[in-house]
């Protein structure tokens, strides 16, 4: 894994976060539903159908803690890593698209700097990093 792929990895897991989020608002409206239905006595015997969709909530509610809490320690990490740079202005454009998700371009406006200053500057921090990085590396596989 590359630092790049390294870093990006928060942004991906809250992206999946978000939609392990909506989907359980989706399932627990529906399951609601269903049990209005059954509560009126039109459903006949489809109780065991609501309980099993249920656990499956549970279920999918107990692996978004799960993610979450990877997700927490995963930003701790990256923030540790990129704490190392002596440049707080390199510092700033990591932390903004690594661990709150901007692009670029909304770095650069937040920054008032150029994109293409940005850009320069997130691949001398890439490089400052690099050594880092494999020290973890190193030690994640030890």
């Amino acid at each position: 894994m590359t630092l790049k792929e390294y870093l990006s990895q928060a942004i991906k897991l809250d992206r999946v976060i978000d939609s392990a989020i909506l989907r359980l608002d989706e399932w627990k409206n529906f399951s609601v539903k269903s049990r209005s239905y059954l509560n009126t006595g039109n459903a006949g015997d489809y109780g065991s159908g609501v309980e099993r969709t249920v656990i499956k909530i549970a279920r999918a509610e107990e692996k978004l803690n799960k993610d979450i809490d990877r997700y927490v320690d995963l930003q701790e990490e990256i923030q540790n890593l990129i704490m190392i740079l002596d440049n707080p202005e390199e510092r700033a454009l990591l932390e903004r698209h690594y661990l709150l998700g901007q692009t670029w371009d909304k770095v650069s406006q937040e920054c008032f700097i150029c994109i293409r200053t940005v850009h320069y500057l997130h691949n001398k921090a890439l490089k400052r990093l690099e050594p880092y990085y494999h020290k973890i590396k190193e030690r994640k596989v030890c």
